[in-house]
């Protein structure tokens, strides 16, 4: 992930979308935490981009996690002032083990080899072992194996840990698991444990790829939904504007209702004339006012021709006053088959848009265009010089 960090007052600051990656947690969630909770506080870069304290990465992490298993999100906000002092609590502690990553299983013995304890890694593969379980009872081809006897040994001998192949921990307690064993101190009145940690075979390594995969697809599919959502929604609010209003009044609301909708950093309405884009002041006033040839790009003549949705090249972005660094897409605005120019808007980082994205930006370009249409017939039955 490429990080765009500032150093605001009060310290070190990312954008928006690199502390929406940092933190899991989207831009729109952020700015509705912002709105109704006041947290967290972004800093404003020039122009009225936000930008946040990486300090605040950990706090917003710790929110998001408490949310998501149950804490109202005031009451989590409100618990999130973490310690500054290096360590971890006791309670984290005791659950190094049992949330591991990979399994840990408790043995008492030598005789039986008893199943004392199983962490969460275990516990939640089909037919694991549980404990109170034999473990030789389970898995009797394992009394004949090397490496039980040297299981055993840990108990009694000089050995102080050891690694060792045994049961996979799973249905059948197949041959092939690896772990390192080792003893642990004696608790007066318990009986003697070893502990079996597992270590990270080729296989082991193999599943955890599969399941990275599978989790960083899922994390896509999340975030495409939650984009597809934020359209669909901009669209909504852009009709109903129309709806109730009109006038050039009511599309500059529709311009700053997409910059919150959209997430992006700027809008702007370009319409066309005389084989120009003309754009006045955007919803945030970073593009413009200009008025841009559009036969002096190739990528903006061709996007209006073909009334295609395209990320504008740099050069092109800097005829419409884009600040450096910034995407600026172009969406053609055709209303009853007559181009009436085009939608710009400006966010943070390019990003590939869904199928969905790109029908529900048409249909916003598309909003637009009947009203910018709908004002110009308006303009003409109002000029004297016409014959009605």
């Amino acid at each position: 992930m490429r990080q765009t960090a500032g150093v605001g007052e009060g310290g070190q600051t990312v954008s928006a979308t690199d502390f929406a990656a940092l933190t899991g947690v989207s831009r729109e969630r952020l700015r509705t935490w912002e709105r109704r909770h006041g947290f967290p506080r972004p800093v404003r870069a020039h122009g009225g981009a936000r930008r946040y304290a990486v300090d605040d990465v950990a706090r917003v992490v710790a929110v998001r996690r408490a949310v998501e298993s149950g804490v109202p999100i005031p009451s989590a906000i409100d618990a999130t002032d973490l310690p500054a002092v290096a360590g971890i609590s006791g309670s984290a502690q005791a659950s190094l083990a049992e949330h591991a990553p990979i399994a840990v299983v408790a043995l008492s013995g030598p005789e039986p080899l008893r199943i004392e304890w199983v962490n969460a890694a275990v516990r939640h593969r089909p037919g694991a072992p549980s404990p109170g379980d034999d473990l030789l009872q389970r898995a009797p081809w394992f009394a004949d194996k090397p490496d039980c006897q040297t299981l055993k040994r840990l108990f009694t001998g000089d050995l102080v840990a050891v690694g060792c192949e045994h049961p996979d921990w799973t249905a059948g307690l197949r041959s092939g698991a690896h772990s390192i064993a080792f003893r642990l101190p004696h608790e007066e009145g318990q009986r003697p444990l070893i502990a079996l940690i597992g270590i990270d075979t080729a296989r082991e390594r193999r599943t955890r790829h599969l399941l990275s995969e599978a989790e960083r697809e899922r994390d896509a599919l999340r975030e495409r939904s939650d984009r597809d959502a934020r359209f669909s929604e901009a669209l909504a609010a852009v009709i109903d504007i129309f709806r109730l209003n009109s006038g050039m009044e009511a599309i500059s609301d529709a311009t700053a209702v997409l910059v919150r909708r959209l997430s992006a950093v700027d809008v702007a309405i370009a319409p066309s004339m005389a084989g120009a884009l003309v754009l006045g002041r955007s919803a945030r006033g970073l593009l413009g006012p200009e008025m841009v040839t559009v036969t002096r790009f190739d990528d903006l003549s061709d996007a209006l021709r073909d009334g295609d949705i395209v990320w504008l090249e740099e050069e092109t972005a800097r005829a419409f006053g884009a600040p450096s660094g910034l995407g600026l897409l172009v969406v053609p605005m055709l209303a009853a088959g007559e181009s009436l120019g085009a939608l710009l808007v400006i966010v943070d980082e390019q990003s590939d848009l869904t199928g969905t994205q790109r029908r529900l930006l048409r249909a916003v370009s598309a909003t637009i265009a009947f009203a910018l249409l709908r004002e110009r017939l308006v303009g003409d039955l109002r000029d004297p010089g016409d014959d009605f």
